[in-house]
């Protein structure tokens, strides 16, 4: 079971995990929380190259439902390291087990922007904030790409009662079908090329 992860995507930061962990105590602050565990983590190769670096907040665990908690806040979150950054920011919650997550893109001086609901709807629109493509958050997150892409297209439906019923038999595939597996094969094809290239 994979647990709740709270990630933040800055740019050019240089590795400036003071600089990060200052601002996030100042959120926690004003938020009357106590301040969490926050480390950069091995991004992908493909969020380097478009500039970002990735820091990971420790979430607690066995906290009580009725507490406030800082990914409720992402917003108030992202928005502070766009400014103390003077660059954008993006904050990822993700629920994989709860097929929900959260995502924000703030810039200084800008009003931030917020969407939140379905896992791999958040992921897409995550993906397209940070310019990458979808297979590598998915991968962040720790679960197979190609697995991860089909697994939401087939557990989470409009109902969101995901696969505890029996399926039904297969729809013909839609649009939405027909792009999740373009996007598959295209991963597939670039996938081979990075291993073949790796391999000389």
């Amino acid at each position: 079971m994979s647990h709740p992860r709270l990630i933040l995507f800055l740019s050019d930061v240089e590795g400036n995990l003071t600089a990060l962990r200052q601002t996030l105590r100042r959120v926690c602050e004003e938020l009357g929380q106590s301040m969490p565990e926050v480390k950069w983590t091995q991004s992908h190769n493909a969020l380097a190259d478009a500039g970002w670096h990735v820091a990971e907040v420790t979430l607690p665990t066995g906290r009580k439902p009725r507490e406030s908690h800082l990914e409720e806040h992402l917003d108030k979150l992202t928005q502070a390291l766009a400014q103390d950054f003077r660059d954008r920011a993006v904050g990822l919650f993700a629920d994989r087990a709860n097929s929900y997550a959260r995502v924000c893109v703030g810039g200084p001086g800008r009003p931030s922007k917020m969407l939140e609901g379905e896992f791999l709807d958040v992921l897409r629109q995550a993906a397209k904030w940070l310019e990458v493509e979808t297979t590598v958050l998915a991968r962040l997150l720790g679960n197979n790409p190609a697995r991860n892409l089909l697994a939401a297209a087939v557990d989470f439906g409009e109902d969101g009662k995901g696969a505890a019923e029996a399926p039904p038999a297969p729809p013909e595939p839609d649009e939405e079908d027909r792009f999740v597996e373009a996007k598959l094969s295209e991963a597939r094809v670039l996938m081979e090329r990075y291993l073949s290239a790796t391999r000389k």
